[in-house]
C-alpha cells in the first residue's frame, strides 16, 4: 500500500470521529498537515487558512517544530469584505448582510489575538486588501521580495477572510522525509552495485520510517531486504511490522507476522500487532491475539496491556478485562502509569466507576489521560455531582480537557445554566469555532429547549459537516421547518446518512407528513444507496400508525422488512393499535413483544388498554 491509503485511513479516522460527535484536536490537524509537508518533494507551500485561533498557533508551532518568519494580515474593510462575499460566484444560503457580519465578527475573535500575538514580535506585514487583484499581489511580491532577499524560505497561508497569512520554514534546509528519502536511493544504488548492507543499517532505517509514519519508505527498505534476512532476523522484522501496523496496514503487517521464525522470544511483535488492531477500533482481534500469546507462551510486558484494556474498554467486557487486570498484577506490573491510565479508562467505559476511581486514586502522578478518563466516567454514568467536582479541580490544575469529555459533558449536563457555562469556558480557550463542539453545543441546546441558540450556532458555523446538519434537522423534529433544512442539506451537498434519515423520518411520522415519509424512505435507497435498518422501519411504522393507517404499518413489518422486527418496530406498531383501537394487530404485536421482551410490563399494560378501550373486560381478566 501507498503512503495515500495510509494518510485515507488517517482521514477516515479523522471522519469518524467528528461523525461520532468529537473534537478533532489541533495536534491532529497539524500532524496531518505536517506529513503532507514532509512528503512532499516542495519546500514552499501555501496554506489555507491555519491557524484561526491561539489553540492553533500553540499547536501548530509546537509540532511543525519553528515559528514562521513573517505574517501577512490583508487589511480590509468590513463593507468591502460584506460586499466581496455577497458577490462570490459560489454563495451559502445564509448569505445576507447580518450574517456576513456577525461571521466576519467572528473570524475576527479569532483571528485578532494571533494577529496581535505576531504584532508584537514584529513579524506582521500588512497588505492593503482594498485595490485590484494585481494591485494587492504586487505588495504581496514586495514582502515574497523581502523574505527571498534575506534568504528565507516561504510558506505563505492566503485567505480572503481576516485569517492572518503565514510565512515560515527554515532557509533551505531538508525535512526529514526528504533526508530519508536521499538515503534509501543512495542504498538501493549499494544494493544494485552488489554492495552487502550491514543489517543494522536496515533495522535503523526501519526506526526512521516509524517515527516519521514513512510508510512508503518502509516498502521500499523491505525489497532491499533478504527474503531469509527478514525471517530469520526477529529484529528487523518487528520494526517491519510495527511499522505496518502503526500506518494501519493490518494484513501486511499479519503476514509478517504469520512468517516470523521466533515470534515468541519476545512481546515486541504482539505488542505492535495488538495496539494496530485496537487503534483501528478492531478490538475483537486485539483480545485474540493476547490470549494467542498465551497460548504460544509468549509472556506480555508493560507495553502489552495499554492496547487491551483499551479493546476491552471498547467492547464493555469487564470480565476479560478483569481476567487481563490480574494478569497485570501477576507480572509486577501494577504501578504502572500507562496501564494504571488505560485501567481508568477501562473500567470507567465498563461501568465499574467505583473500581475506576479506585485505581484513579492510587496514580501518584496523574496526567490529562486519567483524569479525561474518570471525568467522562462519571457523566457517562450521570454522576454529576462528581463530574462537576472533577471538572472544576482540572480547570484548577491547568488539565487541558480532552474531545471525549468535552462531548461527553455536553451530552449529559442537567441544566441549561450548567451548559451555558461550559460554553463560556469554550470560548476562552478559543474553541467555540471548532466544528465537533458547536455541533455538541447545537444538540446541548436543543435538548434543553433554547432552539434559537441552537439555530444560531448552526446558522454562523463557518463550515458544516453532516453531525452538524443531523444535529439541527433532529432538533427541529417538531417543527415545521425541517424538511427545509434537509432541502438545504442537500443544496449544500452533504450527503445525508443513517442518521440523518432516522431524524427526517422520525420528523414526518411526528407531523402526519405520510407522503413526504414514503418519498424520503424511497429516496434513502434509491438517491443515496443507504439500507434501511431497524430504526427507518421503526420510523415508519410509527409514520404509519400515527396516522391511523395500521394495514400498511403492518403490512412493512410482515411484507417490506428484509430482517426479523425487533422490539422498537413491533412496539410502535402496539402504540399505533392502542391510539386507533385496533384489537387484533394489537394482539399480534403484543404477543410478538412478549417473546422479545417477556420482562417489559408496559408491553402488557399497553394491550390491556386496548382491551379496556374495545370494552372487552373478559379478556382483561383473562390476561
Amino acid at each position: 500500500m501507498s503512503s495515500d491509503d495510509g494518510t485515507k485511513i488517517f482521514s477516515t479516522m479523522i471522519l469518524n470521529t467528528i461523525k461520532e460527535g468529537k473534537i478533532v484536536p489541533s495536534e491532529v490537524t497539524v500532524k496531518l498537515i505536517k506529513k503532507e509537508m514532509e512528503s512532499s518533494e516542495n519546500y514552499k507551500f501555501l496554506i489555507d487558512g491555519f491557524p484561526r485561533s491561539e489553540e492553533n498557533r500553540i499547536a501548530f508551532e509546537r509540532i511543525i517544530g519553528a515559528e514562521p518568519n513573517v505574517v501577512l494580515f490583508f487589511d480590509c474593510p468590513e463593507e468591502e469584505m460584506v460586499k466581496r462575499v455577497l458577490n462570490r460566484n459560489e454563495g451559502r444560503v445564509d448569505d445576507n448582510i447580518d450574517t456576513i457580519k456577525k461571521r466576519l465578527k467572528v473570524f475576527s475573535s479569532l483571528n485578532l489575538p494571533v494577529i496581535g500575538y505576531y504584532s508584537k514580535r514584529g513579524k506582521l506585514r500588512t497588505i492593503n486588501a482594498v485595490g485590484t487583484v494585481d494591485e494587492i499581489f504586487e505588495q504581496v511580491r514586495a514582502v515574497f521580495t523581502e523574505c527571498e532577499n534575506r534568504k528565507s524560505t516561504v510558506l505563505s497561508f492566503p485567505n480572503s477572510s481576516p485569517t492572518p497569512l503565514l510565512i515560515n520554514r527554515k532557509p533551505h534546509t531538508l525535512t526529514k522525509l526528504q533526508a530519508l528519502d536521499n538515503v534509501v536511493k543512495d542504498l538501493e544504488s549499494s544494493v544494485e552495485k552488489g554492495i552487502k548492507v550491514d543489517t543494522r543499517i536496515f533495522s535503523s532505517l526501519l526506526e526512521t520510517c516509524y517515527q516519521l509514519n514513512a510508510i512508503d519508505h518502509g516498502i521500499k527498505i523491505q525489497q532491499l531486504i533478504p527474503t531469509t534476512l527478514l525471517r530469520k532476523n526477529t529484529g528487523i522484522s518487528s520494526k517491519l511490522l510495527r511499522l505496518y501496523a502503526s500506518c494501519g496496514h493490518m494484513d501486511e503487517a499479519h503476514q509478517l507476522f504469520d512468517q516470523m521464525a521466533k515470534r515468541d522470544e519476545s512481546a515486541f511483535a504482539w505488542n505492535s500487532l495488538i495496539a494496530g488492531y485496537a487503534e483501528l477500533g478492531l478490538y475483537e482481534d486485539a483480545i485474540a491475539l493476547y490470549f494467542q500469546m498465551d497460548e504460544e507462551g509468549v509472556e506480555p510486558d508493560q507495553f502489552t496491556f495499554p492496547r487491551v484494556f483499551k479493546a476491552c474498554g471498547g467492547l464493555g467486557l469487564i470480565q476479560v478485562g478483569q481476567a487481563v487486570h490480574r494478569d497485570l498484577v501477576r507480572l509486577g506490573f501494577a504501578n504502572d502509569g500507562f496501564a494504571l491510565n488505560s485501567l481508568v479508562d477501562m473500567y470507567a467505559k465498563c461501568g465499574d466507576i467505583v473500581k475506576a476511581q479506585r485505581i484513579f486514586d492510587k496514580i501518584a502522578s496523574k496526567d490529562s489521560v486519567s483524569w479525561n478518563s474518570m471525568l467522562t466516567g462519571y457523566v457517562r454514568h450521570g454522576l454529576l455531582v462528581e463530574a462537576s467536582h472533577t471538572f472544576h479541580r482540572m480547570l484548577q490544575d491547568g488539565v487541558e480537557l480532552d474531545s471525549v469529555a468535552i462531548s461527553s459533558i455536553l451530552a449529559n449536563v442537567s441544566s441549561l445554566k450548567l451548559g451555558v457555562q461550559i460554553h463560556g469556558w469554550i470560548v476562552k480557550k478559543g474553541m467555540e469555532w471548532d466544528l465537533a463542539t458547536i455541533n455538541s453545543l447545537i444538540i446541548m441546546y436543543s435538548s434543553k429547549g433554547n432552539l434559537d441558540q441552537a439555530r444560531w450556532l448552526f446558522d454562523h458555523l463557518p463550515e458544516r459537516d453532516v453531525v452538524s446538519w443531523n444535529s439541527i434537522i433532529s432538533a427541529h423534529c417538531k417543527d415545521p421547518e425541517v424538511l427545509s433544512y434537509f432541502e438545504r442539506m442537500e443544496r449544500d451537498g452533504t450527503l445525508p446518512d443513517n442518521i440523518t434519515f432516522v431524524s427526517v423520518l422520525s420528523a414526518c411520522a411526528h407531523q402526519g407528513l405520510v407522503k413526504h415519509g414514503e418519498k424520503l424512505f424511497s429516496l434513502m435507497r434509491k438517491k443515496y444507496g443507504i439500507k434501511p435498518i431497524m430504526e427507518h422501519y421503526g420510523c415508519m411504522v410509527n409514520l404509519y400508525g400515527r396516522a391511523g393507517l395500521i394495514s400498511e404499518a403492518y403490512a412493512m413489518v410482515t411484507d417490506k422488512m428484509e430482517f426479523d422486527a425487533g422490539p422498537t418496530v413491533w412496539g410502535a406498531l402496539l402504540y399505533a393499535c392502542y391510539l386507533h383501537g385496533n384489537v387484533d394487530v394489537g394482539e399480534v404485536a403484543a404477543q410478538r413483544l412478549f417473546e422479545l421482551e417477556p420482562d417489559n410490563e408496559h408491553n402488557f399494560e399497553l394491550l390491556m388498554k386496548i382491551y379496556c378501550d374495545a370494552g372487552r373486560l373478559e379478556d382483561v381478566e383473562r390476561e
